[in-house]
């Protein structure tokens, strides 16, 4: 049946298009570009440029419907947030005309606010850090509770709706009541959003990801992320697979099957370097971004997802290799140069965190057992050629907003078209 994966920028649908590819499931891969890293894939039939869905979810929803209606995809795999929220909101019209494997809209929402998931958290028994809920400057003004100690301030979603359509949101950090005062008089998405103060866990992310059949649990996979962009905690650059705690299985289940939810799901944790607790950090309702780490230690996502919405059953696999790693060169290059130019107490890392010199050498090491790369295939090279493209790209617009933000220059700027 013909598959279609939205948001063909993103990693994971490249992970997703080179998975069913490589066994003969036809992939379109939709975009709001003519272009993009997985269309650039060979295991991409054809690529359709779709209406954003992040300024126009209703014009979205319409091109979906009535891609599905024609028949050109059978099969619809949303990757990001924006997007699964989108397919998921509509997926009683959809599935009139094409298969899914998403969960619940109610289930969705639920896990996608992170206050509500705080909620439910401590409802269910999963440890999470002290959390306080802020809504705009005058509710903090009003807040005589929150602690003086490192904290992390972020909104209840990493995607906000407004007038226009969808927003990003930034996470941030401070040392003190103080500086959180200062954080939200100065950012105006904390003054106009809903946002949550938490307790600060310092450690390493350790990550579950999970397939569900209606609230029942079909497999699992875990990681351990060694280096992430920024390096005070962002994406996953450099991480190796390990064997499930059986704590964060039950975590999963405790949180995930009484919503009915169907289909793959992300679980974050922290843990505590000094006391080795897992506090849950976040959990994503869709692919992630280190997706292709799993596929190559023996756990396919995609292809049991592809399963699962067309009605068969899931190839569940009995185990996986542990020790795989996975890396994802250009995001490694941007965690490299962070660490290069930013001392380690600006960037909030923990104490014995890697020199600069250990950090260099670090990731001079292109070649280890057991070493696999996110986008780099000798087997299908056209993505990698795209995203070094799309990077050059990006470099060049920041050193041009520099120069042009340079006192005395703005009427030598040339105009960079494209």
């Amino acid at each position: 049946m013909k598959v279609l994966v939205t948001d063909g920028h993103q990693r994971p649908a490249l992970a997703i298009v080179r998975s069913l590819g490589r066994r003969g499931v036809p992939v379109l891969v939709g975009a709001e570009s003519p272009a993009s890293l997985a269309s650039s894939s060979k295991y991409c039939e054809r690529h359709v440029t779709y209406p954003s869905p992040e300024r126009d979810q209703k014009a979205f929803d319409r091109f979906m419907l009535a891609l599905a209606r024609r028949g050109e995809a059978e099969v619809i795999l949303p990757v990001t947030d924006v997007a699964m929220a989108a397919v998921s909101a509509n997926q009683d019209a959809l599935r009139h005309h094409c298969a899914l494997a998403c969960p619940p809209f109610h289930a969705f929402e639920a896990v996608t606010d992170k206050w509500s998931l705080i909620k439910r958290a401590q409802a269910c028994h999963v440890p999470t850090p002290r959390s306080r809920f802020v809504d705009g400057l005058s509710d903090l003004h009003k807040a005589g509770d929150i602690a003086d100690e490192p904290a992390v301030v972020k909104p209840i979603r990493s995607r906000m709706r407004t007038g226009a359509g969808w927003t990003g949101t930034t996470v941030h950090y401070s040392r003190s009541r103080a500086e959180i005062r200062t954080l939200f008089e100065e950012t105006e998405s904390l003054q106009r959003y809903p946002s949550l103060i938490q307790q600060r866990i310092v450690g390493r992310g350790v990550a579950i990801f999970v397939l569900f059949d209606h609230g029942r649990l079909l497999t699992d996979f875990a990681h351990r992320r060694l280096r992430e962009n920024p390096p005070s905690g962002g994406a996953s650059v450099l991480c190796e697979s390990v064997a499930v705690d059986p704590r964060l299985r039950e975590f999963a289940v405790r949180l995930l099957a009484p919503l009915g939810w169907h289909g793959v799901a992300m679980l974050e944790f922290k843990q505590d370097y000094r006391t080795g607790e897992l506090y849950l950090i976040e959990v994503n309702g869709r692919f992630w971004g280190s997706l292709q780490l799993a596929i190559a230690s023996g756990v396919d996502f995609p292809f049991m997802t592809y399963q699962l919405a067309i009605g068969e059953r899931p190839s569940v696999p009995r185990g996986y290799r542990v020790g795989t790693r996975c890396r994802w060169l250009l995001g490694d290059l941007d965690h490299l140069l962070i660490r290069l130019t930013r001392s380690a107490a600006d960037l909030n890392l923990a104490d014995g965190a890697p020199s600069k010199l250990r950090a260099t050498l670090d990731f001079l090491k292109f070649v280890e057992p057991g070493l696999y790369y996110e986008i780099i295939s000798a087997a299908d090279p056209a993505p990698v050629l795209q995203e070094l493209a799309e990077y050059g790209r990006t470099l060049l617009e920041g050193v041009t907003r520099r120069f042009q933000m340079r006192p005395g220059r703005l009427e030598h700027v040339p105009k960079v078209v494209g």
